[in-house]
């Protein structure tokens, strides 16, 4: 089997992985704080993670970004959080849409805070994606649903992280940048769910267990696809996304297809992949770095 045909398995692997862990913090949404949920996602996830951790006698955490580190961390709590909102407020396939939006933030960041320069196709993705979230959004004079707000407030964080994670990855690997992730991340979620303590029961335990699983194989199945061929090749996969979370909406919350969305998410992608392929063309790799999911 060739390398490409390897990371089309990968990633499509990675993303029906992807929108099932949705499903189940969703579900847990109604029975749990966000804090508990994000608390032991990320502290299960750590558990797995940690044999690799142990492996070479910590030299794997070996870093000198270890400020930028907390900063990401910080701020992948607080868009972690967001986004765990959001998904409980919103309609599966709704949040999966607003995935999108992170790659766009971090245009704008890129060009604030890297000083890179902002040409026509940047400007050309940004107002394609602009019209994808007022699409998606659907404001109308009652306003715009709260889910919305914490969706835009999420992928904001994720997508500065984006930009920090550019700036990580020129010292340090994937698997360094993704073990402070889930390291200092369940550090700062001990505290918020210690301030708003509960005990899951037994089932809840397994099924915080189960997503943390399934997180922590989402993000090692997608690194290994774009080990092995090209970002802009493997881009176009990630709309499966979308597709898987509208038939798992459906199947277990009963949640009808809506035209806006797949037309606003539809536009949202097409802004992505102008971003992702013209970065590819200029070899600049914030999106492809971008790919250590932050859930």
């Amino acid at each position: 089997m060739s390398n490409n045909y390897k990371a089309i398995f990968y990633v499509i692997l990675s993303t029906f992985i992807g929108s099932f862990f949705a499903v189940i913090l969703k579900s847990l949404y109604n029975e749990l704080q966000v804090t508990t949920i994000g608390f032991f996602r990320f502290f299960f996830g750590l558990l797995i993670l940690s044999p690799l951790i142990l492996r070479n006698n910590f030299a794997i955490l070996k870093t000198s970004n270890l400020k930028l580190y907390f900063l990401r961390s910080s701020l992948n709590v607080f868009g972690m959080l967001f986004n765990f909102t959001a998904l409980g407020l919103l309609t599966l396939e709704k949040s999966a849409a607003f995935g999108f939006v992170s790659p766009i933030y971090a245009t704008i960041f890129a060009v604030l805070i890297l000083k890179e320069k902002i040409r026509i196709y940047r400007v050309t993705a940004l107002i394609i994606g602009f019209i994808g979230v007022i699409i998606i959004a659907q404001p109308s004079l009652s306003g715009v649903e709260k889910g919305v707000y914490f969706a835009l407030l999420g992928q904001l964080c994720f997508g500065l992280t984006m930009v920090l994670i550019k700036k990580m990855s020129d010292k340090d690997s994937s698997l360094t940048i993704l073990s402070y992730q889930y390291i200092l991340t369940s550090f700062f979620l001990f505290f918020l769910f210690i301030l708003f303590f509960e005990i899951p029961n037994s089932f809840q335990i397994l099924q915080l267990a189960t997503a943390a699983f399934l997180g922590t194989f989402m993000h090692y199945f997608f690194n290994q696809a774009i080990r092995l061929t090209e970002v802009t090749f493997l881009t176009p996969f990630k709309y499966l996304g979308l597709i898987f979370a509208s038939i798992f909406g459906f199947i277990y919350f009963g949640d009808a297809p809506s035209v806006y969305t797949w037309i606003g998410g539809t536009i949202l992608f097409s802004s992505m992949l102008i971003i992702t392929i013209r970065e590819n063309q200029l070899s600049k790799d914030i999106v492809k770095k971008s790919d250590i999911n932050n859930l």
